[in-house]
């Protein structure tokens, strides 16, 4: 098949990999993949094998108002390439880049949207208090272009099912589910004894969460508990992350700050996503803090699950629809402080006693890898390409 991506970030300046360089890598193997470059960021942060395509770009250091003023070039860069270009499908992860791509593809192929979470309050809440009128009111009109662009497409996929039943509330039909996945090199042994002994992590419990530490977090019970926990036991919280495009980090310092806690946290920056499994590896408890009742977590299906598990760690998590769905007897949940606490003193006491578990939640795991993923992902493009 020959494809085209257009992808839901600077497809080589990110900081890290998403979804769909996990899959489309792996689909380029045998298929002539092509990629629509948004050069958002000055430099080039990852390696890809996709034929890449700049697109035309006025320079601007506001995402929101870079896709705005870049709009009708996104839409020309796109119209070139097709007429340039005869692909089978085009597969789309964005909003209004996206909506634009979709009308200048029109019926000069067949077109997939990949949900990968929900756009429109990701997109609004960078900005916005999803609480504040100017919060709802972007999210409700960032929904409706969505609607417009999922109209366009042959075929939509989700990464979670809570996803998929909003996209079908929306009255969308042919919507699919594929999750998101792990890298194999998760579950080989990694030297985490190289980053305990670096930050003087051996002789205690450490705690731990990797990615952006964002408005999607709640992370007050977390920290709370570790004020706790630190008057009986030597614990440490390893926060493996940064902001994107929020204040959420400054928040998280000033609370850190308030409980007293600084001596117990150790807070390092973005790591190589290579490097990932050796500061997953230094934790003995992994977290997953998502805000329940704020939709960019709700409908989620975080990929640091997989990850987490599949290098044999016990996983904390509040209660998201996709973790509850598929792995509700591999971790454990966690709301309020008290459940923090619970949960982190259980495996202290008896944390030898979870090997049955751990086992099998790595094999389970290794039903959700990448290469899993982008085979589903293969078929249901030959399935959407080949139909009628």
């Amino acid at each position: 098949m020959k494809i085209l991506v257009v992808p839901t970030s600077d497809w080589l300046g990110h900081p890290f990999p998403s979804r769909l360089h996990h899959i489309f890598e792996k689909i380029a193997q045998h298929n002539e993949v092509h990629v629509l470059r948004f050069p958002f960021y000055p430099t080039a942060k990852l390696e890809t094998s996709l034929i890449v395509h700049e697109s035309g770009n006025l320079k601007t250091n506001n995402l929101a108002q870079y896709y705005v003023v870049n709009a009708f070039k996104h839409y020309n860069s796109v119209c070139r390439i097709v007429k340039e270009n005869q692909f089978d499908v085009v597969v789309i992860s964005n909003l209004l880049s996206g909506y634009m791509a979709a009308k200048a593809v029109g019926n000069r192929a067949k077109m997939v949207f990949d949900l990968s979470d929900h756009f429109p309050s990701s997109g609004a809440g960078y900005y916005f208090n999803m609480d504040s009128f100017p919060g709802r009111a972007v999210t409700f009109g960032l929904e409706q272009l969505l609607k417009a662009t999922l109209r366009q497409v042959d075929h939509t996929v989700t990464c979670s099912h809570a996803l998929q039943d909003y996209v079908t509330k929306l009255g969308i039909g042919n919507v699919s589910v594929i999750p998101n996945g792990v890298d194999n090199f998760f579950f080989k042994n990694n030297p985490a004894k190289d980053i305990q002994t670096k930050y003087g992590l051996c002789n205690c419990v450490t705690v731990g969460y990797l990615g952006s530490v964002e408005f999607w977090l709640h992370l007050a019970p977390l920290l709370k508990a570790i004020q706790v926990l630190s008057k009986d036991y030597d614990v440490k919280l390893i926060l493996v992350g940064g902001k994107l495009r929020t204040g959420f980090v400054q928040n998280t310092n000033e609370m850190i700050e308030r409980l007293g806690i600084k001596d117990n946290v150790l807070w390092l920056d973005f790591v190589p996503y290579s490097e990932v499994p050796n500061y997953v590896g230094a934790m003995n408890i992994c977290t997953i803090p998502f805000r329940v009742d704020h939709p960019t977590a709700f409908y989620s299906a975080p990929n640091k699950l997989w990850e987490y598990l599949a290098l044999g760690k016990k996983v904390i998590a509040t209660p998201i629809p996709e973790i509850v769905k598929t792995a509700k007897h591999l971790v454990d949940f966690a709301e309020t402080t008290e459940d923090y606490v619970t949960a982190i003193e259980r495996y202290i006491k008896i944390g030898a006693d979870e090997t049955q578990k751990i086992e099998h939640a790595k094999n389970q795991a290794m039903q959700y890898t990448w290469d899993n993923m982008a085979q589903k992902y293969e078929n249901l493009l030959s399935k959407v390409v080949f139909s009628s």
